[in-house]
This record gives C-alpha cells, structure tokens and sequence, in this order.
C-alpha cells in the first residue's frame, strides 16, 4: 500500500533535483528561439511565403505556441489551423485557458517570451504591399513593421493597457509618428482627434489632452479602438473587446466596432467568451479547448446544428428565458480542463463528455468534414463506429427552438428582443 502512495506522489509533484534539470533544459531552447528571432539583416526569402487561398488576411497552419516552465512544457496552443478571409469577423470562442489569447499573441509575435515561443507551424500574413510573410519565422526587427501598421490588437484590459503617464493624444500620436513619418505635427494631432470623433467620444479635443484616469471604462475602451485603428490595419484582433464593461456600452461598442471595420473595409479576428457576441457579430466561428480547435463552422451551422459535444454544452450553458420561467438550474460542463503541461494523447475532452465511449480513451479525434465548411474533431461522427448506433449530443429544446434561441443569444450582450417576447407572452 506505502508502494503505491510513493507512486501516485511521483507522478505528481516533482523533485527540486527534476525542476532544476527541466530548467536547465528549457533555457538551452528558449536560447535557441531568441537567438532567431532577434537577427539581424535577415534576407527577405527566408520569411517569405504564399498563400494557401488568396482571398484570405491570414492562415494560421498547425501553430503550435508553448510556454517553458519549471514545471514542464505548457502547450498552450497545440496544433490550430484556421484563416480569417479578406471582410470577415472570425468569433473564436471557449473557455479561460483554452489558448485564444495566446493564438492572437502569437500573430502579433507578442507572446511573452523567453519562456513564450512559437514552437512549430505557419501564420501566412499579406500586407497591403501584397507580399506573403510566415510570421513565425520573421525577426523580431522586421515585424515591427507590421505590428500596429497592417496587424493590429484591441487588448483585453483596457484599465491597465493605457500608460497612466502619458495623455491620451501622446499614446493616439506615437502610432502615426513612427507609420507616417512624412506628416506634420498638426496633422497627426488632426487625424488622432478624428479617431476620437468616430469612435463616439465627445468632445475629443479636450479628452485629446486628458489622463488615462480621468476617463470612465467605456471610454477607455473607445480610446483603446482609436489606437487599434488609427494606421486602417487590413487586420484587427479584439481581444475581449467588452470585458468589464456594462451591457449598455457592450452593446455600443461592438456597433463601433462593426461599423469602424466596414468603414475601413478590414477582417477581424473576434475573441470571446460570449456566445451572445459571437452570435450577433461573426461570419465564421472556431470552437477552442485545450489549445486545439474542436469544431468551426459558419455562423448557422455552429448555432444551429453544433456536433462537437463541448460546442453543445456552451450552447447549453446560454442563460434561457425558459430556464427563468422554469425555475430551472443553469446547465454547466462538469469536471475541469487537462492541465496543459501534462495532455493526455487522446481526446481531452473525453473526461467530461457524456457521450464518450472506448474510442475516445485510445487516441485523440481527427477532424470530421460536414457541409459548408463545418469540421469537428469528435469520434461519434467517425465512419469507424457508425455501427454503434451512439448517441450524438443534441440543443436543449429551450436553446434549438426559433424564438427562444433568439432572445437567449441576446441575453448575455444585454440585448432582448421585445418584439419577440410580446409575441410569445407568458401564460398567466
């Protein structure tokens, strides 16, 4: 019995003789990618590329993006593919961890490094110019002059991503200073006021000269907008564009925020938790857990006909005004996410599923094509075991009805659609 208590302490805590040794060995690695990136007189060819599909902003090829701890490698991102087309809002969703922050990092080159590292895989970038660049592999020299230019990032926080010494018009002219060098000092400052303008802040002539601090949330917000906007990147990446803030100006915002990019006709790449958000603003919408991508999938296809079980039970977990009616508790997906340094090699969702069966044990999904470009990594969809007759997962009939579905994906963004609700009253 003492035998296998020493065991099961084994595999789970490490020695300090063990961290050492896995220190030691990371730092030899993070040298080596550091190194890389941070050459100098690079020739163009070694970081040029072509497009899979020329309509596309970006393709993101089997990116693998880890974290070198003491403790082991952290897969943060395992092996995402997916591109965003020329005029479209891509929503990637999933819960905390699941790696969407980090993809985003990783096209911007601003994971945190030296234990952050793109490891493996192709993010395929055109710039306005029309040339092809493999982000991946660019020196750090060279994608400055991407970053903010062609590719720019709505960050996630906008209380603490705003430099509380400088003025708000300081951090809207560094932007133009270093992209449109050959414009004057008035004309930076004329066209850092436009941006306030058209982002909605009043009177931006005297927010120009404010402080971060005197700003409210939502202000803020608009402010980290303008930065973003301020070069008409062909691409933007919001990163929790409405965290923190009420769902009065949740609502405000993301109307901004599509009618900005129509304006500058850009792609954006939509990052929440949100399935309220993503409902009323995506064109396209990849499903992430545990650094891999599950299913994606149109707009429709993923509300409508969702096949991967955990894309089910977001949907399940929407707030329902039949859940309000009924008295009913919130669904919520039991158990807890794989740690990310210790992946199991086959389908990490398997542990929470209730749809998982011997296959699911064995070894990780490969990705099953529907219609419409709509692909899921799941076994109950495998041609394999289509005798088995298994039970696919299926909408709770309060999400899959029309009418239903439609306020409850508005609830979370504060949006309910009275019109709706008056045709279908409540029985008295």
């Amino acid at each position: 019995m003492a035998n296998k208590e020493n065991k099961k302490k084994n595999t789970e805590y490490l020695s300090i003789k063990e961290e050492k040794q896995i220190a030691h060995e990371n730092q030899k690695v993070m040298k080596q990618f550091e190194q890389a990136k941070n050459r100098k007189n690079v020739d163009e060819s070694e970081y040029t590329t072509q497009m899979k599909n020329p309509d596309n902003v970006i393709e993101f090829d089997d990116l693998h993006t880890f974290f070198y701890t003491d403790v082991g490698v952290n897969k943060a991102v395992n092996g995402v593919t997916f591109s965003v087309p020329k005029g479209k809002i891509i929503g990637i969703v999933g819960e905390s961890g699941c790696g969407k922050s980090v993809t985003s990092l990783s096209a911007m080159q601003l994971v945190q490094g030296p234990q952050g590292q793109i490891v493996k895989g192709s993010i395929r970038y055109t710039t306005s110019e029309g040339k092809c660049y493999d982000i991946a592999k660019m020196p750090r020299d060279e994608m400055r002059r991407i970053r903010g230019k062609e590719i720019s990032m709505i960050f996630q926080e906008p209380m603490t991503s705003l430099n509380p010494v400088f003025k708000i018009g300081d951090q809207l002219d560094e932007a133009l200073n270093i992209y449109k060098q050959s414009l004057k000092a008035e004309q930076i400052k004329a066209r850092s006021i436009e941006m306030l303008n058209l982002v909605g802040i009043a009177d931006p002539e005297k927010v120009y000269n404010n402080f971060p601090h005197e700003l409210s949330g939502g202000m803020r917000q608009r402010i980290m907008i303008a930065m973003a906007l301020i070069c008409e990147p062909r691409l933007i990446i919001a990163d929790e564009p409405t965290t923190a803030l009420d769902v009065t100006i949740q609502a405000q915002i993301l109307d901004l925020l599509l009618d900005v990019k129509n304006k500058i006709n850009g792609s954006i790449m939509l990052i929440t938790h949100d399935l309220g958000v993503i409902a009323s603003m995506a064109d396209f919408v990849v499903v992430m857990y545990a650094g891999k991508i599950v299913e994606s999938g149109e707009i429709h296809d993923i509300f409508n006909h969702p096949k991967h079980p955990y894309t089910v039970g977001l949907m399940s977990s929407l707030p329902s005004l039949s859940n309000v009616e009924g008295k009913q508790k919130l669904y919520s997906i039991p158990g807890q996410v794989p740690s990310a340094v210790n992946l199991p090699d086959y389908c990490y969702f398997c542990n929470r599923c209730d749809y998982s069966f011997d296959a699911c044990y064995k070894a990780y999904p490969d990705d099953v094509p529907f219609e419409n470009e709509h692909h899921a990594s799941c076994f109950l969809y495998d041609e394999k075991y289509k005798d088995l007759n298994l039970n696919r997962p299926e909408l709770p009939k309060n999400i899959s009805g029309s009418a239903d579905a439609q306020a409850a994906r508005k609830i979370p963004q504060g949006r309910v659609d009275i019109e709706t609700l008056n045709n279908n009253p409540k029985e008295s």
